[in-house]
C-alpha cells in the first residue's frame, strides 16, 4: 500500500500545477485580445497599433481589436487599461513623455512601475529644423543668435512631446533664453516654420523631411541617424564644441502589459514576446514600415532595454516638469 507522505503530497499538487500551466499557455489565447491606445485614430499611436495588428493576430492565432480611448492626455485610455486583470488579453500601446507627463503634470493615479514593457516599437528623431533661407546655416548660427538676442529668436515645438522636452534641454544645458512656442501636434509647428512664424523648430524629423527642399535640418536628436536628412550631424557630436550633451531622445511609443502579468502567466508572457519579435521579423512589415519611412526608427529591443528607455524619460520628465509648467 502506498503511504502519502507529506512531501508527496506536495510533490504531486506542484507536478498538477505544472501541467494546468502548461495547458493553460497551449489555450491561451483563446479569446480575442484587446489592444487599447489611449489617443485619438489617425496618431502615429494609433497607426503603429494598427498597422501590427493584423501580423500579431496570425502569430497568436487569435483577433486583436485594438480600441481608441483618447481623453485627459492619455489618462482614460491608460486608467481603463490598468482596471483590466493582469492576464496579457489586455494590451497597451503607449508613447512617452505622454505617458509621464499625464503623471508628472497633471497627477495620473498611476506609475511605470504599473506596466511590463514588452518593446519599444520606435523612437521617432527628432530634427532641429529652419527654413532654406533662414540666416541660421549651423547649429552654431543659431545658438549665437539666441545669446546675442536673448527672448526673440522664437523655437516651435509640441507641448508636452519628446522635441519639447529636447527644446527645454538645450536651453538649460547651454543657457538660451528663446522664445518658445508650443503646438498641440506636429502639423502646425510645420505650418508655422514654412509661413515663417517662428525662427526654428524642434518637431518629427521624418515629417520635417516632407517638406524639403523648403527646410533643412540643423542636427537631429539621436546617433542612428536618418536617411531623410542624410548629411545632418547628431546633436551630441554639435554640442560637443560646448561641453555639454543630452540623452538621445525622441517619441517614444512602446506596447506594455499589466505589472503582474510576467509572474502569474510566465507562459503567456513570452509567447506574446515571441509573436512580437516574429512580427518584427516579417519581409511584409517591414515593406510597410518602409513604406512609412518608419524602418530606420522601429526595432526589437525587447523587456529590458525598453523598460530601461520608458524610465529614463520618466526621470527627465520628472527632472524638467517645472519647465513644462508642472
Amino acid at each position: 500500500m502506498l503511504k502519502l507522505t507529506r512531501r508527496t503530497l506536495m510533490a504531486a499538487a506542484a507536478a498538477t500545477l505544472a501541467l494546468a500551466g502548461t495547458a493553460q499557455a497551449a489555450d491561451w489565447p483563446g479569446r480575442k485580445i484587446t489592444l487599447i491606445v489611449p489617443y485619438s485614430a489617425g496618431g502615429s499611436a494609433d497607426r503603429v497599433a494598427r498597422n501590427i495588428a493584423p501580423f500579431l493576430e496570425k502569430e497568436l492565432g487569435t483577433s486583436i481589436v485594438v480600441e481608441n480611448r483618447p481623453g485627459a492626455s492619455s489618462q482614460i485610455g491608460t486608467s481603463i487599461f490598468l482596471a483590466k486583470p493582469a492576464d496579457a488579453n489586455t494590451l497597451l500601446l503607449n508613447a512617452q513623455p505622454y505617458f509621464s507627463a499625464s503623471i508628472a503634470l497633471q497627477s495620473a493615479p498611476y506609475s511605470v512601475d504599473d506596466l511590463e514593457v514588452l518593446n519599444v516599437h520606435n523612437v521617432g528623431n527628432i530634427s532641429i529644423t529652419v527654413k532654406s533661407d533662414s540666416p541660421y546655416e549651423t547649429f552654431a548660427d543659431m545658438n549665437d543668435a539666441i545669446k546675442a538676442k536673448p527672448g526673440e529668436v522664437s523655437i516651435g515645438t509640441v507641448r508636452g512631446g519628446a522635441s519639447h522636452m529636447l527644446t527645454l534641454l538645450l536651453a538649460d544645458k547651454l543657457g538660451w533664453d528663446a522664445r518658445i512656442v508650443t503646438y498641440d501636434s506636429g502639423a502646425p509647428v510645420r505650418t508655422a516654420i514654412l509661413g515663417g512664424q517662428i525662427a526654428s523648430s524642434t518637431n518629427g524629423a521624418v515629417s520635417d523631411a516632407a517638406m524639403k527642399p523648403e527646410v533643412r535640418s540643423l542636427a537631429i536628436s539621436t546617433s542612428t541617424g536618418i536617411s531623410a536628412f542624410p548629411d545632418t550631424p547628431y546633436i551630441n557630436d554639435v554640442l560637443a564644441d560646448y561641453g555639454v550633451d543630452v540623452p538621445e531622445i525622441g517619441d517614444v511609443r512602446f506596447l506594455a502589459v499589466k505589472a503582474g502579468t510576467k509572474d502569474a502567466y510566465p507562459e503567456r508572457f513570452q509567447k506574446l514576446l515571441d509573436a512580437y519579435e516574429a512580427v518584427m521579423a516579417n519581409p511584409e512589415y517591414q515593406a510597410i514600415l518602409e513604406e512609412q519611412g518608419a524602418a530606420e526608427e522601429t526595432a526589437f529591443r525587447g523587456p529590458d532595454e525598453s523598460t530601461k528607455i520608458v524610465k529614463d524619460m520618466d526621470v527627465l520628465m520628472q527632472t524638467y516638469k517645472s519647465a513644462f509648467g508642472g
